[in-house]
């Protein structure tokens, strides 16, 4: 919103243009987030302990885990309530306000975090250990997931969705440039690594809706499972943001389209913004999560960043790339996944405790070793998914 006063004021001083720049503008939002988070911060965390919002370390059926993470008994949680509303707050300032991806990216945020908070205050409640009843949790993923998908087919039908040029940014003189039929996104279409998009890549039709809401929720409950260590996720959620942060600049822009041979998404810069907040959101919420943590980020905040990020992926057309940008977040569900697999087809456990970040400390590996490895880890999985680019 900000930027429409701005874009006025640029018309009788000419230095104010300077925010038509996607460049300057992304810079500000992270920036803008950043503080936002790390001034939130101190209030909700004297918040959540006067309401005594506190972390439950009991775990029943894992002593040991319990024994390790005793010393966080009584750490605030619900800290995803700032987060968000940094992210929220910096987007709203720094997007383009007539763009349909940027409010329809404000709804997932929003939505999903309102799904993590109905969990979060269950458990605070004393409704019930582990919060809302799963099959309840997953319906309303789901629910919102479909919303979202729904919101964006109707989006592309209207030609809300990758068929307009933005109205700011230094992006207009490209878009006049190469947008072709050719070179326009496809909404249904996947793009698939390693080939080039416009010959191989399959269109779902109306089944990638389905395909989109799937990643939603897929993605939001990866980064929620990988949500167990201080600064864990928000630490590798930082890195796959800033991934698709340069990925959604790239699809906006039809020479660097082009270049890549990626398909060309009109009004993708806004998402280049979006990131930006999201990534600076993070980085002032590891302020005080980062170990020795201040307060926990709950599901409030784990389902709504997790949510965030599909979303970018989905809206920038590298869903596939999403795999090995966040490489952590898949492997952590997997090893969920094949914990329990294994325990009912071969009557035994693969790894000692899941998620796979709970294996490593069952196996003497402290607290901070694992989530600077694990950090490394996603930082090298984060530059190898801009590898990726070039092998189209």
């Amino acid at each position: 919103m900000l930027l429409r006063y701005l874009y006025l004021a640029g018309e009788w001083f000419g230095p104010l243009r300077v925010f038509d720049s996607l460049t300057v503008r992304a810079s500000a939002a992270a920036i803008t987030a950043f503080l936002a988070a790390v001034f939130l911060g101190p209030v909700f965390i004297r918040r959540m302990a006067a309401c005594q919002a506190t972390e439950d370390v009991d775990k029943p059926d894992a002593e040991r885990l319990q024994e390790l993470h005793r010393p966080k008994k009584g750490t605030p949680t619900m800290g995803g309530l700032f987060l968000v509303a940094a992210i929220f707050l910096s987007a709203f300032l720094w997007c383009d306000p007539a763009r349909y991806l940027v409010w329809v990216g404000q709804f997932v945020l929003l939505s999903f975090a309102f799904l993590g908070f109905l969990d979060d205050y269950w458990k605070l409640r004393g409704w019930g250990r582990q919060g809302l009843l799963k099959r309840h949790k997953f319906t309303g993923e789901t629910f919102f997931a479909i919303l979202t998908a729904g919101l964006l087919a109707w989006g592309s039908s209207s030609g809300w969705f990758g068929m307009s040029a933005p109205p700011f940014g230094d992006h207009e003189a490209d878009f006049i440039v190469a947008t072709s039929e050719r070179n326009l996104v496809q909404p249904t279409r996947i793009v698939v690594p390693f080939t080039k998009w416009n010959e191989v890549g399959p269109d779902l039709g109306n089944a990638y809706w389905l395909f989109a809401a799937l990643i939603l929720i897929a993605c939001s409950n990866a980064v929620n499972l990988t949500d167990g260590l201080d600064g864990l996720a928000s630490g590798c959620t930082a890195m796959v943001a800033a991934a698709y942060s340069v990925l959604a600049y790239i699809a906006g822009n039809a020479m660097l389209c082009a270049f890549f041979r990626i398909p060309l998404v009109p009004g993708a810069g806004e998402m280049f913004v979006f990131g930006a907040a999201l990534f600076g959101g993070l980085f002032g919420f590891l302020w005080y999560n980062a170990n020795p943590a201040r307060i926990f980020m709950g599901d409030t905040g784990s389902l709504a960043i997790g949510s965030l990020l599909a979303y970018l992926a989905i809206v920038t057309k590298q869903e596939l790339t999403l795999i090995v940008a966040g490489g952590i977040f898949v492997f952590e569900a997997l090893s969920v996944i094949l914990q329990v697999a294994g325990f009912r087809l071969l009557g035994r456990r693969l790894f000692r405790i899941a998620p796979f970040h709970h294996h490593l400390e069952y196996s003497g590996w402290k607290e901070n070793h694992v989530v600077v490895r694990l950090w490394i880890v996603g930082l090298m999985l984060a530059i190898l998914s801009m590898c990726l680019l070039k092998m189209h």
